[in-house]
């Protein structure tokens, strides 16, 4: 599918994301996108439900739904920890290390843009330190203590499936807060 979002790099397309999307650019949705039976505006309103679909998994902690987001061709890519997982279990395996970090975890969703195949969601993510937290500041002991954290999380979906997401958060405000 030849749409804006799969011509632009991954910058263009968050600065025309910030900027408001396709209408920010002089563009309308249906100049955006050559369409093959949707149009971008099709794709982009399916994937935006998918993705408040995953977070709305996340926070009831239904491992089954979160897993059925990921595929073969999967990537998650933790930014502030510079850590990638690929595959089927790329979607899955990062939030289970999370919940067993925060079991009482959830992502309060503020913003959620799509732009065709790319959707980003910003929120901040909350939960209780009962397990170990294996960071880059080294091994965390389970604290008890309540944190939230900004987070932007970008995805690339194709057919229902993330193909990658790329998870911003800032581990520096939430090593303070655990450590504090």
């Amino acid at each position: 599918m030849n749409t804006l979002a799969s011509n632009l790099g991954r910058r263009e397309f968050l600065a025309l994301a910030a900027a408001g999307g396709a209408g920010a650019a002089g563009l309308s949705i249906s100049q955006a996108s050559a369409s093959q039976g949707a149009t971008a505006a099709d794709l982009s309103e399916t994937n935006v439900a998918l993705i408040r679909k995953l977070y709305d998994a996340v926070n009831k902690k239904d491992l089954a739904v979160i897993e059925s987001y990921g595929d073969d061709d999967s990537e998650w890519l933790d930014v502030p920890f510079k850590f990638t997982s690929t595959g089927r279990r790329a979607i899955i395996d990062p939030w289970k290390s999370w919940f067993n970090i925060f079991p009482d975890a959830t992502c309060e969703v503020r913003n959620v843009v799509g732009l065709g195949d790319y959707v980003v969601a910003q929120g901040t993510g909350r939960g209780t330190h009962r397990g170990v937290f294996k960071s880059p500041a080294g091994e965390l002991a389970p604290s008890g203590r309540k944190m939230a954290v900004s987070f932007c999380d970008v995805y690339q979906l194709r057919d229902g499936k993330i193909l990658r997401a790329d998870s911003y958060f800032d581990f520096y405000d939430l090593l303070n807060q655990l450590k504090a």
